[in-house]
């Protein structure tokens, strides 16, 4: 199968299947009416056989061998079957032949022995030109003679040899065409899947946009052509993707470059400026160090999660402890402007994760939460499970997220709000983080939003 074409293996197994069915069906055919011809002179035989034994029980055994009408009728009982009568004595004389070979002369062998001494009722037998059967003739239950009756097969067993001649030369015909068809047949059904091929072979090249007509063909193409168009779809996006990545990135990490340069420029270009100059202006290149030095370690992260080169550690973690930690770690940020910050646990949650991963994607969701909040505001955390899956929710009285931003949020570098995210030192990179984690715990991530009136994060993680 490994090597072997759609093509191919249709017209084998049709051609082996067809092969089969006809074989058997001619065998049994061809045997049908072998038994059926032997069975008509065997019949007809018997039959006869009978008759003329009965003349001879009724009337006698010597008078009926004299009667000439009953050598009338095993003449032409002889020559209806192409065959042969004799009538056997007790003396083992013959008394009639329809050949007129032996008559008056001796009869003698096993077989005939057997009838004389009682033994058996019929005897029966072929040949290979022939049918014998041999009957007793009785008088007071005495067997008095023999009847031999011999009918010929020849003609039968010729009649089975054209059947047999027949029905090969048929098989072979209905053979020979149905190889025809099946070629036909297999080489329309692999068609479009050739064309299929031919197209993706064309895409391979590297030309994403062309796709596949997907109203074509079989259903089982139309399926492929849609998976695949959907594929180049994905592909279209994830490309379109790599060039915004690299493109954001650049200007990223330019951004504070060119902020520095500035500065840099403006403090040498200054005669005049003073200690203090200088110290305010390495403030602000320290500040745009500092902001490029996150975005880099945020690309990292990224990166190794994206990639799976930094492995993941799960082990046993107490999730409870987990967000009540971060949210600790957060309080004092909210409690600046305001926002009270609340955590919720519905039940004591254990489950295997890297504790160190899933705090960096909680810490992003909540931090994010006082970031894009308004002053004296509210954020709710909550965590409950069931028997397959725990579940954490996050929820803001934010700003919200408009309808045509809630598809983009989690891309690399995309900002809702680029001035305000820049104000409060975001990269555009930790909900991309946040998602990068949930995945690799095999989790998914939900948002829920409407723009001026609070977001709603729900992450589902297994245990």
């Amino acid at each position: 199968m490994k090597h072997l074409r759609i093509k191919t293996f249709i017209r084998l197994t049709v051609i082996i299947v067809t092969v089969l069915s006809l074989t058997i069906l001619t065998g049994l055919l061809v045997v049908s009416f072998s038994h059926n011809e032997l069975k008509e002179i065997r019949n007809a035989a018997k039959q006869k056989s009978d008759e003329i034994v009965d003349v001879l029980e009724n009337e006698g055994l010597e008078a009926a061998s004299s009667n000439e009408r009953l050598k009338y009728k095993v003449e032409d009982y002889a020559s209806d079957q192409n065959g042969r009568v004799m009538i056997i004595g007790r003396d083992y004389m013959v008394l009639m032949d329809s050949a007129k070979a032996n008559e008056n002369s001796y009869l003698i062998n096993d077989k005939v022995m057997e009838l004389m001494k009682g033994d058996a009722e019929e005897v029966s037998y072929d040949t290979d030109d022939s049918l014998v059967i041999m009957t007793p003739v009785k008088s007071s239950d005495m067997v008095v003679g023999a009847l031999i009756y011999k009918a010929s097969t020849i003609e039968a067993k010729n009649n089975i040899k054209s059947q047999v001649t027949m029905s090969i030369i048929v098989l072979l015909i209905i053979l020979a065409v149905d190889i025809i068809i099946i070629r036909l047949i297999s080489a329309r059904a692999v068609k479009d899947i050739n064309d299929v091929n031919e197209k993706i072979m064309h895409n391979a090249l590297g030309n994403l946009q062309d796709r596949l007509p997907e109203d074509e063909g079989f259903i089982e193409v139309q399926v492929l052509s849609e998976n695949y168009n959907d594929v180049l779809e994905k592909l279209s996006t994830i490309d379109q993707t790599r060039s915004e990545f690299v493109s954001n990135v650049s200007h990223e990490l330019k951004t504070p470059i060119t902020s520095m340069k500035v500065l840099a420029e403006s403090v040498t270009q200054n005669e005049a400026a003073t200690v203090d100059d200088y110290k305010e202006f390495m403030v602000d290149i320290v500040d745009e160090i500092d902001r490029e030095t996150k975005i880099i370690n945020d690309l990292l992260t990224l990166v190794r999660t994206d990639s799976k080169q930094d492995e993941m550690n799960f082990d046993e973690t107490d999730i409870n402890e987990m967000i009540e930690t971060i949210v600790k770690t957060v309080k004092p940020l909210a409690k600046q402007r305001g926002i009270k910050l609340t955590y919720d646990s519905f039940r004591e949650v254990t489950a295997r994760v890297d504790a160190v991963k899933l705090s960096l994607a909680i810490s992003n969701l909540i931090e994010n939460a006082v970031k894009y909040n308004i002053d004296n505001g509210w954020i709710s955390c909550s965590l409950n499970a069931d028997k397959e899956f725990f579940y954490i929710k996050v929820a803001d009285s934010g700003v919200g997220i408009p309808d045509d931003a809630k598809d983009r949020v989690f891309d690399r570098f995309y900002r809702v709000d680029k001035a305000r995210s820049r104000d409060t030192g975001g990269t555009g990179l930790g909900l991309s983080i946040t998602r990068s984690i949930v995945n690799a715990h095999k989790g998914t991530i939900k948002l829920y939003s409407e723009s001026g009136k609070g977001t709603t994060f729900t992450v589902k993680i297994p245990l």
